[in-house]
């Protein structure tokens, strides 16, 4: 078995240098084009990568002081439970908050609850949230979008529930009003039963992981099949928000979303930008429900509660028994609020992070790897050496330091191991190459030694060199030494022996070896050509020597013997 992997490597190190390195940069180059574009393979080791980075960047943006959540957490439930038992309570006591909060006039209210269900245990709570709602002025509402297979079989359409479609304009800006056109498409969503809240201002609060069930996008739009589009409950608090303000920056901030707004949504990487998270989750300030509501009833709290005047007040649960709770870029435990808090604050202050285009990433790896194809003809295999570790560290540090600062996301995740693998596989077929120039020469085409003194040890990168020259003028002849291995960044412990080397071969190829290497720089030092009398091993090795010694020092000396060798 191993005499016959030996043939097998032997054959494949007489290939040519130029076939084998341009094959294998065109196979590279077809794997990344097919990788990136449509196999998507190593997307999972990719994603890995990006949130490790994400997690150990030295730069985020800091929150949006506006933004706070009024959290329905642990101590909340405890202490309520005593009054109205177990969650969900009684509606009442969300309209007691809805209008405590309004009278200090907050910027936004968004509630990142649902209210698709009448509560049959407190009507009178249902009667009085409808009416709190009714009057509020800054109350955003959410809804739950079901999967579009199901479309086809509800009724809710933009009549149903207007607030929910972004209004159709010209410049998809998303500010401009409705220009008439039909909006046909029916949305399964589930949809609010208190009128007041159906007919507020609306926005789905659905999130899309990634295929391995770590949130890294949020969608602020989606796209229906009659063109129209409906709004996320981050969007419409956006909108609401610079709507107001009327100023170009908030044109912009709302294009940008617009701009994902109109993709198609079943392929939510391109219809999702990246999440701009902040240096750690959780990281919003937070409220307890139970103080506010003590504040609203007119009790002391129990902790301070601040101001909520030009707040953006998200209200939802960060309790670990409601479950609302989802795997991110920044960990397993990112609370859904806090997810939905940071998607508002990335579009409300147009802290998003763009990414280069697949087909962008595909190109970049395939002039990467065409590049260093070309440099190996230029300067040999053993030259890369010291790229093996800093190159694909220098495109990994390229996307790390893009995640930081700037508002684009360079991934070089593809061209750092497009590179590793091109070195790797070229530096493996390397040692099976200089295992075949540097063993015995074909049966019975030894006539003539040719003893030489390089310019450099012919070690690694030397040995490459004169093995393409062997290549391109000899085929038939072999290297007698020479073929120490010296790994950079080690140091040759004695280079002037790694000088000295013998070529073995037929008469005429080492005749033409020995043309070609006299205008070489590489060559210090040509001995004459001598007849070789003996194929055996032992002998060729003893005849190397002593022409080596002779010709760089000519002075009468004792023949070697092969007992002394």
């Amino acid at each position: 078995m191993m005499q016959a992997w030996q043939r097998w490597t032997r054959r494949l190190g007489a290939l040519p240098l130029r076939g084998v390195t341009w094959a294998l940069a065109l196979l590279l180059s077809l794997w990344a084009a097919g990788d990136m574009l449509a196999l998507k393979v190593s997307s999972g080791l990719a994603s890995s990568t990006y949130d490790a980075m994400v997690r150990a960047r030295i730069h985020a943006q800091a929150p949006d002081p506006r933004i706070v959540i009024v959290d329905i957490d642990e101590a909340s439930l405890q202490a309520m439970a005593k009054e109205f038992g177990r969650w969900p309570w009684p509606r009442d006591t969300l309209a007691t908050l809805l209008a405590h909060l309004e009278k200090q006039q907050p910027a936004a209210i968004a509630w990142d609850i649902l209210f698709s269900d009448p509560d049959r245990l407190s009507p009178g709570g249902d009667k009085a949230f409808d009416e709190a709602a009714r009057a509020s002025r800054h109350s955003h509402f959410s809804v739950t979008r079901l999967p579009r297979e199901y479309d086809a079989q509800s009724q809710i359409t933009a009549q149903t529930l207007p607030s929910l479609w972004l209004p159709v304009s010209s410049s998809n800006s998303g500010t401009s009003a409705h220009v008439g056109e039909t909006r046909s498409s029916t949305l399964a969503l589930i949809a609010p039963v208190l009128p007041s809240v159906a007919a507020g201002k609306l926005g789905y609060n659905n999130g899309y992981p990634d295929p391995d069930g770590v949130l890294r996008r949020y969608r602020y739009a989606e796209q229906l099949s009659d063109g129209s589009r409906i709004q996320s409950i981050a969007l419409a608090v956006c909108r609401s928000l610079e709507s107001v303000s009327q100023s170009s920056n908030a044109t912009n901030k709302l294009a940008y979303c617009a701009n994902f707004a109109g993709a198609n949504s079943q392929n939510h990487h391109n219809s999702s930008p990246l999440m701009a998270w902040r240096k750690k989750p959780n990281i919003y300030p937070r409220v307890s429900f139970a103080d506010v509501f003590a504040q609203a009833e007119g009790q002391p709290p129990r902790q301070p509660v601040p101001s909520f005047a030009g707040k953006i007040i998200l209200i939802g649960s960060a309790a670990s028994s409601l479950h609302d709770v989802h795997p991110s870029s920044l960990g397993a435990g990112h609370t859904g609020v806090d997810i939905l808090a940071a998607a508002m604050d990335n579009a409300i202050n147009g802290h998003h992070l763009a990414e280069l285009p697949a087909w962008l990433q595909a190109a970049v790896a395939v002039l990467l790897v065409c590049a260093m194809a070309a440099w190996v003809l230029r300067y040999g295999v053993s030259s890369l050496d010291p790229l093996l570790i800093p190159l694909p560290a220098l495109l990994l540090g390229i996307s790390y330091v893009s995640l930081n600062w700037g508002g684009l996301f360079i991934d070089l995740h593809l061209s750092a191991g497009v590179a590793l693998l091109f070195i790797a596989l070229l530096k493996t077929w390397n040692g099976w190459r200089r295992n075949h120039w540097c063993f015995d020469a074909p049966a019975g085409t030894g006539a003539a030694l040719l003893p030489l003194q390089w310019a450099e040890p012919v070690a690694d990168v030397g040995l490459d060199r004169l093995i393409r020259c062997i290549e391109l003028h000899a085929p038939d002849c072999r290297v007698i030494g020479g073929d120490t291995t010296a790994t950079w960044p080690t140091r040759l412990r004695w280079p002037e022996s790694l000088a000295m080397i013998s070529l073995y071969g037929p008469d005429a190829q080492i005749q033409n070896l020995q043309n070609a290497l006299k205008a070489s720089p590489l060559v210090h030092r040509m001995g004459g050509m001598e007849s070789a009398t003996n194929l055996n091993r032992n002998a060729l090795a003893l005849q190397s020597l002593q022409a080596l010694a002779q010709f760089t020092h000519p002075t009468p000396s004792k023949p070697l013997q092969g007992d002394r060798l």
